[in-house]
């Protein structure tokens, strides 16, 4: 039988996110944003739910945008387009904040 930490785990990989556990117990998750961003972030595990909550909560799409312009001179890769890495960063947004809404609603299940 699952755990209800499996279950949520499981509903973030249907949508789209790759869990990985780390030696220190936090779990990490990975996915592409639609420009091809290999967007990573991780949580301490503690409470899944709240932790994800939270960080699309404090996620800001203009500062990462932001950070996207600063660098595309000097990471390769970045799309050169202000515009796309701005929309990027508006899509990240939301996947975080899809994310975040599922599993609080399988919390609530």
């Amino acid at each position: 039988m699952s755990s209800p930490n499996d279950l949520l785990l499981e509903k973030a990989e249907d949508l789209g996110w790759r869990v990985h556990f780390y030696d220190d117990n936090s779990i990490g998750f990975k996915t592409y944003s639609p420009a091809g961003e290999d967007f990573i972030f991780s949580i301490e595990g503690r409470d899944i739910v709240r932790e994800v909550a939270e960080y699309a909560y404090d996620f800001d799409a203009d500062e990462h945008a932001s950070m996207w312009i600063d660098a595309r001179e000097r990471v390769s890769g970045v799309p050169q387009s202000i515009r796309t890495l701005i929309d990027d960063a508006d899509e990240i947004q939301k996947m975080l904040d899809e994310l975040a809404y599922a599993l609080r609603e399988m919390e609530e299940n």
